[in-house]
């Protein structure tokens, strides 16, 4: 793989690729997290590649999930494939769509009642409709809440 350089935007020549810890607030959350980019050396500006971006951001969802205590896109995998479970597999046990599980495993942060929902799908049980908050379509029930609805309404 060729090797990237960098010039400061400023016009101070090459600069270097620094490994540090950031602290940063992420979500209202205060979060440590890893991270390697390049920096000046005279003027101290801070810039990435894509690459280097894509990883920190990465990197950042997973310390923010890990200190709210959401499982990590590694965990999942990881729990995932020690089941033998394809990712079409984890998502039919869970009632969502496959996407849903390729993102969360890629860096998208879940929500609470999602990762509810993985945790007991990848304990070995069907998550079901009650954490996903499917429901199957009921007339008698789209009845009741425009119901509910016009007598918020005040309507007759």
């Amino acid at each position: 793989m060729k090797e990237v350089r960098m010039n400061c935007p400023s016009g101070h020549g090459k600069m270097v690729v620094r490994k540090a810890k950031k602290r940063m607030t992420f979500r209202g959350v205060k979060i440590i997290v890893p991270i390697e980019q390049y920096i000046c050396p005279v003027c101290g500006v801070e810039a990435g590649t894509v690459k280097q971006a894509a990883r920190i951001q990465k990197t950042i969802a997973d310390a923010y999930r890990k200190t709210v205590n959401l499982l990590t896109g590694e965990e999942i995998v990881e729990k995932r494939k020690r089941l033998n479970l394809t990712q079409e597999a984890l998502a039919k046990r869970m009632n969502v769509g496959i996407a849903s599980i390729k993102r969360w495993e890629g860096g998208t942060i879940q929500s609470k009642s999602m990762d509810h929902a993985l945790r007991i799908a990848l304990g070995g049980q069907n998550a079901g409709d009650s954490c996903t908050g499917n429901r199957t379509f009921s007339i008698p029930r789209i009845k009741l809440v425009l119901k509910k609805k016009e007598l918020s309404l005040g309507l007759p």
